[in-house]
């Protein structure tokens, strides 16, 4: 019998204006996931703006609430910061969002209707359907749906997927994976696409 501790590797906040390196500042966090207190932890605005790399000096967990204190150890700035910036973006945005995507055919949607949920092939093969944060769309349709006839964006709210939705390392950042049939009641809205005059998916939702 074991136990699992969670860590974070990102403070987000926006309390931190003009930062000093080597300066020490407190931070209180809800939640209780631990900081590693031996490699760097980046320091985020809540855009994903990414401030600075800093040590933790202090941690403490108690009644879901993590306070202590961190040293700033570097701090980004100019074309730097905003490379590293579009990185977290891309990689945890969707994270926070309270919507994923799908995407479907015309068909395949219409029989989901139908049936009152969505089962593909994956669920078999893999386990989970898979989805994508919003940030993905483009790339997953460009990548995967060229082809298909009547393409569409499915909207599906999180809190009402009614099957465990997990986010995983996938290539191009994280993704929400669901992990058994989909509800159709989790469907928010639905969306055409087509290609653009260059072949390309550009899709705005």
């Amino acid at each position: 019998m074991g136990f699992r501790v969670e860590f974070n590797s990102i403070l987000r906040s926006d309390n931190y204006g003009d930062l000093t390196v080597g300066k020490i500042y407190d931070f209180n966090k809800a939640g209780s996931r631990v900081f590693f207190d031996d490699i760097p932890v980046w320091l985020c605005n809540s855009d994903w703006q990414v401030l600075a790399e800093i040590s933790i000096m202090s941690q403490t967990r108690e009644n879901a609430n993590l306070t202590g204190t961190f040293r700033v150890d570097y701090i980004y700035s100019g074309e730097e910061q905003k490379t590293i910036s579009k990185v977290f973006v891309r990689m945890y945005d969707g994270v926070l969002s309270p919507y994923i995507y799908l995407l479907s055919s015309q068909s395949e949607y219409e029989n989901t209707c139908k049936t009152g949920e969505l089962v593909r092939d994956s669920l078999s093969s893999e386990g989970f359907i898979h989805a994508s944060p919003k940030s993905q769309l483009n790339r997953v349709a460009n990548k995967y749906y060229k082809e298909t006839a009547k393409p569409l964006v499915i909207t599906l709210e999180l809190e009402k997927i009614e099957p465990s939705v997990l986010w995983e390392p996938a290539t191009g950042g994280l993704y929400p994976h669901i992990y058994g049939p989909l509800n159709t009641s989790a469907i928010k809205s639905v969306q055409p696409i087509a290609l653009n005059a260059h072949g390309e998916f550009d899709i705005k939702i």
